[in-house]
């Protein structure tokens, strides 16, 4: 029982942390990390969005986007900054549930602005 009232404040306190920045390397590094989140965020929705549409989705749960491994890698490892995905935009993995025959599978480029440059069905 004390083991975990000690994991708990543990636990809460590094959480704590994390949410007033304390963590966060000094200098603009953590606000560039957080703005890269909210566009990883933001611009799934508009690839999800598109996705839904072209696809005559039932709902938008039946929609599963997910940012690429190989560009989740190198955001996590800071081999990408802000200007790379400014200059670039991003690129998801889909798949439609329920969809009317074989699921609808592939992948979904934004620009750098978000927008959405091209959906790819791999079952095509």
């Amino acid at each position: 029982m004390r083991r975990t009232a000690l994991l708990t404040v543990a636990l809460t306190t590094a959480l704590s942390g994390l949410a007033l920045g304390l963590n966060a390397p000094a200098g603009h590094a953590g606000d560039d990390d957080a703005k890269i989140e909210a566009r990883v965020g933001s611009w799934g929705r508009n690839c999800k969005t598109a996705i839904a549409d072209k696809f005559k989705a039932k709902s938008m749960a039946d929609v599963e986007v997910t940012l690429s491994d190989s560009l989740r890698a190198g955001i996590d490892a800071g081999e990408i900054s802000l200007a790379d995905l400014k200059s670039s935009g991003l690129s998801y993995n889909y798949r439609v549930h329920h969809a009317p025959g074989k699921d609808p599978e592939g992948y979904c480029n934004t620009d750098g602005q978000g927008n959405v440059e091209e959906i790819i069905n791999i079952h095509n």
